[in-house]
């Protein structure tokens, strides 16, 4: 004898496909959003940001965190990272400060200052700079007080040294 089942066997197999499907589609959206963040919630953050030698990198600090004000291409990025080019000066400006008591200061591979740090304040409008030469050493840039929190950014080595000595063959063979 046949048993009653209130599912047909047509009935289970459309169910399972719906489920299939729906997992599917799941996974490809769900996948999207995780390639697009950065952990930091504004989703711009996409560096290392190659910086100029010879331009003064300007930053506001907030709670626990840094956030770029210039050049342009850190502009709202929080704790962005830099790309510096090796033997290259930088000036790093603090220009704002949103709350709290923090310094600035540059950061060697063993957590040492090797550019500042600048006085503790709390001012609105610090303006407190420090000037350093960029080098394998150098890590990054750092609160002291909120290191421990996350208020850093990373500092990195230009790849391609050899880029400015093409330009001078250029040079060469232009002025002859």
């Amino acid at each position: 004898m046949a048993q009653d089942n209130p599912v047909s066997r047509r009935t289970a197999l459309k169910l399972t496909g719906a489920a299939a499907s729906t997992a599917l589609v799941a996974g490809c959206s769900g996948g999207n959003g995780d390639g697009n963040g950065n952990g930091n919630g504004n989703g711009d953050s996409e560096g290392p940001y190659s910086i100029e030698s010879g331009t003064t990198i300007e930053l506001k600090s907030k709670a626990q965190s840094w956030e770029g004000v210039a050049p342009s291409s850190i502009e709202g990025v929080e704790n962005p990272s830099l790309s510096l080019t090796e033997g290259e000066t930088y000036t790093i400006e603090w220009v704002e400060n949103e709350s709290g008591n923090h310094n600035l200061a540059v950061y060697d591979d063993s957590e040492s200052a090797i550019a500042g740090p600048t006085e503790q304040v709390s001012d609105s409008e610090p303006g407190l700079s420090v000037e350093f030469d960029a080098s394998s050493d150098t890590v990054e840039y750092v609160c002291e007080p909120h290191y421990s929190s996350g208020m850093a950014g990373t500092i990195e080595m230009a790849e391609g040294g050899s880029g400015s000595g093409g330009s001078g063959n250029e040079s060469n063979e232009s002025s002859e």
